[in-house]
This record gives structure tokens, C-alpha cells and sequence, in this order.
């Protein structure tokens, strides 16, 4: 059963159901779709989250899941950040997917250090290692996860292991 998602502007995406078995990744594979800070581009943002998990090999309530955090995430960026663009990215390799919202801009010179934000909305420094990104690092409440970088670019996403139970 194929699933199609048109709309104008954006690039024409085709996909198939999801299988019930997850199949680990080979490569790495990642997927970035920046759009324009407009009013309505969160939703085609989320729409494009939609369309992506559910065409890879996904089952149908983990597609779900990760497709709801997306919406989440763009709805929130896009109110918490004046950014005049922002990406979705999608990061599968062989210890999961995660899915963020960001309004970073990717630039020369390396990755940026991504704080933990605390409930009380100040950056956490502690365990900070180079080199290590903290949402795809393995957390007990597997919620969406705020960081800022140090000069203020903000992300929202959320990491799901391989072996997530079904329905968590």
C-alpha cells in the first residue's frame, strides 16, 4: 500500500507501510530538510518526518512515535527561535534513530558542544565529553530532550535504540 505526500514547494517524497520488523541499518544513513521560519513550515516540516519514517523499514508505532516527536519539536523551535531557517534531521546508524529539530546551520569548522538543558532551564556542563552527542546517548525517560550550544542554537529531539520495547 504506497503512501504519497504532495505539496507545493516541497520536494515529492513516496513511501511504503512500514514492516513490522526493524531492520538495522548497514551505513550510517541521515536525512536533513531545512526549511524557511514561515508561517505553516513546521507543519510541512512535520509532514516530511511523516513521510520519511514512514517509508523506512520501521514499525508502524515507532514510525509513529518518532513522527510525533518531530511535530513537537518543529512547533517548538519554531516559537523559542527567530532563526530565519530550520532542519529537521533524521539520523539512523547501528545504534538507533534519532530524530531532532534544530536551527542550527551547519558550519566549517566541526560539530557544535550540545548542552543539556535542566527542567529549571539552565545548561548542564557536567559529563560534557568531546566528541559524544547527549541525545543519542542512552537516557532512562527516552523523552524529547532539550540542548542549546554555548552562543545560544537550540535543539529538540529524541533518540530510540534498536531494541526499544514496542509501545514505550
Amino acid at each position: 500500500m504506497g503512501r504519497t505526500v504532495s505539496m507545493r514547494g516541497l520536494p515529492r517524497i513516496e513511501g511504503r507501510s512500514a514492516t513490522p520488523a526493524i531492520r538495522i541499518p548497514a551505513q550510517h544513513v541521515t536525512l536533513s530538510f531545512e526549511i524557511l521560519r514561515l508561517p505553516g513550515s513546521q507543519a510541512a516540516l512535520a509532514d516530511v518526518a511523516v513521510t520519511a519514517l514512514s517509508a523506512a523499514a520501521l514499525p508502524a508505532w515507532l514510525a509513529r512515535k518518532l513522527s510525533e516527536a518531530a511535530r513537537v519539536s518543529a512547533q517548538f523551535i519554531y516559537g523559542h527561535s527567530h532563526a530565519p531557517r530550520y532542519r529537521l534531521l533524521i539520523v539512523s546508524d547501528g545504534n538507533g534513530i534519532t530524530v531532532a529539530v534544530t536551527d542550527y546551520e551547519d558550519l566549517p569548522g566541526g560539530r557544535p558542544a550540545w548542552l543539556d538543558v535542566t527542567r529549571a532551564n539552565t545548561l548542564q556542563h557536567d559529563g560534557i565529553q568531546p566528541g559524544i552527542d547527549p541525545l543519542t546517548r542512552h537516557t532512562p525517560d527516552d523523552g524529547l530532550r532539550l540542548h542549546r550550544t554555548p552562543d545560544g542554537h537550540i535543539r529538540l529531539g529524541c533518540h530510540a535504540p534498536w531494541n526499544t520495547p514496542a509501545g514505550t
